[in-house]
């Protein structure tokens, strides 16, 4: 399916295709489940008719990083391993510390995707480029 082809509406209505024929809904370039994206959409102010774009997808994965501190922790507020843990909670490929196990490890075949130390280094590379 060329998501980007497809208006919100019409990817929720996939996703809940996907709930019924699969059990799972994380669709799009980050995975975003059916709750959270209708949460996102009413967050946004999105009509539903939005194409479910790259730029679209960009802007609600901002989101939630924004809802894991992201703004703080650029300014300094929010320690690394908070945000870090943070983002682990929002994505299941991300680990929740130096286990390297996903917050989710095991729930629907959730893993940990990336390393701890691939996601502080991603994240040092970040705070360096401002």
């Amino acid at each position: 399916v060329a998501l980007s082809a497809l208006s919100v509406n019409e990817v929720r209505a996939l996703q809940s295709d996907l709930v019924r024929s699969t059990g799972g809904s994380a669709i799009g370039r980050y995975q975003i489940l059916d709750d959270t994206l209708g949460s996102l959409a009413t967050r946004l102010g999105l009509s539903g008719d939005e194409r479910f774009t790259p730029a679209l997808q960009d802007r609600l994965a901002l989101q939630l990083a924004r809802d894991a501190g992201l703004d703080r922790w650029l300014e300094g507020r929010l320690p690394d391993d908070q945000f870090r843990r943070n983002l682990s909670l929002i994505w299941a490929g991300l680990p929740l510390d130096a286990s390297n196990r996903s917050a989710y490890e095991g729930v629907a075949g959730n893993r940990a995707q990336l390393s701890h130390e691939a996601v502080t280094a991603w994240l040092r590379t970040i705070r360096q480029q401002g």
